[in-house]
């Protein structure tokens, strides 16, 4: 069985490949607007389309300064364990009557800049690669930090929250809640999965991206760990497994 080991190969930086930031350039940055919108339209079901456009009116109704969708929506590859998610910069607006899976980040402009320069891979994320639906600036003041400043997310960050994440799913495996220990150890190998990226100069993508990319970068097993978490359901002692081999990665 392959296991969950440091690889001594060294794959390709993707820095300024893959992960290149969108033009903060004026125009550009409208233009990257405009399609961030039509994607937004076209990669989603009417369903969530209308709870989208309903977050955007709150946003705008608040006086926010930028709406981002994220995650693996703003990517077109939603899953069963899919969530809602968006960033909002400036006031938060209200969610209630809307779905419960929605996750709605809120930050004033200079928080999220400083997040930027903390190297929180969420606002990175959103910069990178959410669907912008509307900017008054605030977002493109934080595409210039970026590429000014070459930020790129803190991997000794995303280490720490891998390790209690796979701490924490050990503490379930003694009290037999099959359903717990699924959704905790998904996201503990969720959180595995992009601190091996980043710190191997890879962005992470959308969850239901990592597996392929983690291949990529010769991390098979966390792939395999990860791919069975979200579309299937290995059992208990398979995943116990998995977190054995993990903790011994992350403290590697």
């Amino acid at each position: 069985m392959t296991t969950l080991t440091r690889s001594w190969r060294q794959p390709a930086p993707t820095r300024n490949g893959l992960a290149e930031l969108p033009p903060p350039d004026p125009k550009l940055w409208e233009s990257r607007i405009s399609q961030d919108r039509a994607r937004v339209a076209a990669c989603q079901s009417k369903l969530v389309l209308s709870i989208t456009r309903e977050i955007e009116s709150r946003s705008h109704d608040v006086g926010a300064h930028a709406l981002v969708l994220t995650g693996s929506t703003a990517r077109d590859r939603r899953t069963r364990v899919s969530d809602l998610d968006y960033q909002v910069i400036g006031e938060k607006p209200e969610i209630s009557g809307l779905p419960s899976d929605i996750d709605l980040y809120g930050d004033e402009p200079d928080l999220f800049l400083a997040k930027m320069f903390k190297g929180d891979d969420f606002a990175h994320w959103a910069l990178r690669y959410g669907c912008i639906l509307f900017d008054d600036g605030a977002l493109r003041k934080a595409a210039i930090a970026a590429i000014e400043h070459d930020l790129w997310p803190d991997p000794e960050r995303k280490l720490r929250q891998a390790k209690r994440a796979v701490e924490f799913s050990q503490k379930l495996l003694p009290t037999g809640d099959y359903a717990a220990l699924l959704e905790v150890s998904r996201g503990a190998f969720s959180l595995a999965a992009r601190w091996w990226l980043i710190s191997h100069d890879v962005f992470p993508l959308a969850r239901d991206e990592l597996a392929q990319q983690l291949v990529e970068v010769d991390q098979p097993a966390l792939a395999r760990a990860l791919e069975e978490t979200i579309h299937r359901r290995p059992t208990a002692a398979t995943i116990a497994s998995w977190l054995d081999q993990l903790s011994e990665l992350t403290s590697a």
